[in-house]
């Protein structure tokens, strides 16, 4: 991606922090990046159109702090300018309502130097501010280990607050999508992985905090599953570089996803939508012929799809369906 650096001198790592009315837990973000005892970095902090006092809250920290301004236009806008605007050959990104342990980014940079063909390295972090073993995400997830792309598909296991990235990596591969309302973040670390090795730290290094307002909590599931597609799709239009085996890996979760989406909609009594889903499933895995049979009891007339309750046991509730384990969480939508 292009730079428009402030520095012609960068820190060796951005820390891109976008926010949308989120003030009253922006302080708390920024002092645990304050505190890392790795040094050589810089803050971006990215205003996504906020109404509360977040500039107010960023002057405390102003000598460490760049801050942005832009008209809302959502998560993956927000980092992608904070991307842009910095220069540093390594980029953190970090939600303006999580925090970051001391040793985060000096655990991370170390093994970037280790191994300069990961392009990606990513750690286990802890939920809602429990600090004790209890609240590892990783606590009953098998610890990802060597080829991760095909894995990456249907369990994105890398939480954005975790993440430490080469700027090499976002040249090769450009930034987030920002097409896509959620799952821009998987979107993005699949085309990563399709070209760089990913590193996993298996120790929590970062803490979320899950709001009942944040973005992956007021999505709705209509539209967390059509970006979801839309999603994995871009990585098969823009990776021509996939091999066979990713390139299953990814149709075969489509299928599924596809799948899922018809048959809610068919029980909702949406036939006429629910066709295009289930005939997309069927074309992405032709040996999955429930799609096939739902796609043709969907020309039946209602009260007759009614009485087969075959269709009913089968049928899949939209907030049932598969999502990325990490949807990209933006700060106060």
């Amino acid at each position: 991606m292009p730079s428009d650096s402030y520095s012609s001198d960068p820190a060796q790592v951005a820390v891109v922090i976008p926010t949308y009315n989120c003030a009253r837990y922006l302080a708390r973000a920024l002092d645990s990046v304050a505190k890392q005892t790795y040094r050589n970095f810089q803050i971006f902090v990215i205003d996504d159109g906020s109404t509360d006092n977040t500039e107010e809250i960023v002057r405390h920290f102003s000598s460490q702090c760049v801050f942005e301004k832009q008209a809302h236009a959502g998560p993956a806008a927000a980092r992608n300018r904070g991307i842009r605007i910095s220069s540093s050959p390594h980029v953190a990104f970090l939600d303006a309502d999580d925090v970051w342990l001391p040793q985060k980014l000096e655990r991370q940079i170390k093994l970037l130097e280790r191994h300069p063909e990961v392009g990606l390295v990513c750690s286990d972090c802890a939920v809602g501010g429990v600090k004790d073993s209890d609240s590892s995400n990783f606590k009953r997830r098998a610890v990802p280990q060597g080829e991760v792309f095909e894995r990456l598909v249907s369990d994105c296991f890398i939480i954005t607050p975790t993440v430490v990235l080469r700027r090499d990596c976002l040249l090769d591969v450009g930034g987030f999508n920002e097409a896509l309302g959620v799952s821009e973040d998987l979107n993005l670390w699949l085309k990563i992985a399709s070209r760089w090795a990913i590193a996993f730290l298996p120790e929590v290094l970062a803490v979320r905090y899950n709001r009942p307002d944040n973005l992956s909590a007021t999505t709705s599931p209509e539209d967390a599953c059509a970006s979801g597609i839309a999603a994995l799709e871009d990585v098969i239009r823009s990776s021509p570089q996939l091999n066979r085996q990713q390139q299953r890996a990814v149709k075969r979760d489509l299928a599924v996803r596809y799948y899922n989406y018809g048959s809610f909609l068919l029980s909702s009594d949406s036939a006429r939508a629910s066709r295009g889903r289930l005939l997309a499933g069927w074309r992405y895995r032709p040996r999955n012929w429930r799609a096939l049979a739902k796609y043709c009891i969907s020309f039946l007339p209602p009260s007759l799809r009614a009485s087969l309750r075959t269709v009913r046991q089968t049928s899949t509730k939209l907030s049932d369906v598969p999502r990325p384990k990490n949807y990209s969480r933006f700060t106060g939508t």
